[in-house]
């Protein structure tokens, strides 16, 4: 058999969630700390994984290490399922006797980054809740509520003002099949856009430049970026990866190709002996507090907890930004309602007038 193609990779990746395999993680360090062979945990855990891609990797990786391979070296050849960054620390913990403790860690750092995305998530629920109201409303409205109006209206000869008839089209397209068909070819269009710019790094990084600038938005996604590396870095620092790999690995866990660019600079200063937050702090890609933070932790070489307390930092920073950007979409999203609901009722209210004067 053939490699998977990327996109089987791309499905399957996406079939196994965060909480999956944090769950995983957490249950085989507890299992193995427990005195229950590496093999056996993962034929057991694959037994009980409801997700059918998870399932399928617990047993493989349960056959390569019951035929004598390291699980770090099984779990590369699983790589829509473990990342790189996964592979590199559970080596770390076999060559250092501390397995349990890694997959502990890992644990816990995919439990931070899926609390990080339910958070996103939940905040964008209430706009994408009225925007859906927004648009049944007109749809429905108007021939559900006010059809025998307009058909009186028209019998009586009267002209329908224009807010009538614009609310009359909205509402026949957005019921007209053809609106669906144009909808879907938009939404395939904009999809394969959007595939082309994450395929190309230097699109991806101008696209999310400009984003960065909005407001609100931006330092919310920046702040996201920011967290999820500081999360990361502290991890691998914990399990004693070189800081060169580290930060490596921890901008490529932020997908966010600003981060990267700016850390490839970073690391290039860090080999040439360069302490790390100067590095960073020179770099402009790092707030100065977070930077002056990692120079106190190398000065008293404290790195490690210094780096814990700050992702501990920027996960309160990052909910309080999402409730700030949260609480500041509610009004725009009540007055985008209040204006369409008004815009409704003085559409309906007009041709009320015009039968009256009819009469």
């Amino acid at each position: 058999m053939g490699a998977p193609s990327k996109w089987a990779n791309f499905q399957a990746y996406f079939a196994v969630s965060g909480q999956e395999r944090a769950l995983l993680f957490r249950s085989l360090a507890v299992m193995f700390h427990a005195g229950v062979s590496l093999d056996r945990s993962l034929a057991m855990l694959g037994e009980q994984q409801p997700s059918p891609t998870l399932r399928k990797a617990c047993f493989d990786l349960a056959n390569k290490v019951q035929s004598g391979r390291y699980l770090s070296n099984a779990m590369s050849q699983s790589p829509w399922v473990f990342n790189t960054m996964h592979v590199r620390l559970i080596a770390v913990g076999e060559k250092t006797g501390q397995l349990a403790a890694v997959l502990s860690q890992l644990a816990d750092l995919e439990e931070r980054q899926l609390e990080i995305q339910l958070k996103v998530r939940t905040s964008l629920t209430v706009p994408v809740m009225v925007s859906s109201l927004c648009v049944l409303m007109v749809a429905v409205a108007p021939p559900l509520l006010f059809r025998g109006l307009f058909e009186m209206l028209k019998d009586t000869g009267a002209a329908m003002p224009w807010p009538t008839l614009l609310l009359i089209t909205l509402s026949d397209a957005i019921r007209h099949p053809l609106f669906y068909l144009l909808l879907v070819l938009a939404l395939g269009v904009g999809a394969a856009a959007l595939r082309h710019v994450l395929h190309s790094p230097a699109l991806k990084l101008v696209w999310l430049r400009r984003v960065h600038g909005l407001p609100l938005v931006g330092p919310t996604m920046r702040l996201i970026s920011l967290t999820r590396f500081a999360q990361t870095l502290s991890v691998m620092n914990h399990v004693g990866v070189p800081i060169v790999q580290s930060l490596e690995y921890s901008c490529q866990s932020t997908n966010d190709p600003a981060l990267i660019d700016v850390i490839q600079g970073v690391i290039e200063r860090v080999k040439e002996g360069d302490m790390i937050g100067q590095a960073m702090l020179e770099s402009g890609g790092f707030p100065s507090t977070f930077c002056q933070a990692i120079v106190a932790g190398e000065e008293s070489g404290s790195l490690g907890d210094m780096l814990n307390s700050m992702s501990r930092l920027y996960q309160v920073e990052l909910e309080h930004s999402l409730e700030i950007m949260t609480r500041s979409l509610e009004p725009i999203m009540l007055g985008v309602v209040g204006c369409i609901v008004a815009f409704t009722v003085v559409a309906t209210l007009l041709p009320m007038l015009k039968v009256m004067e009819s009469l």
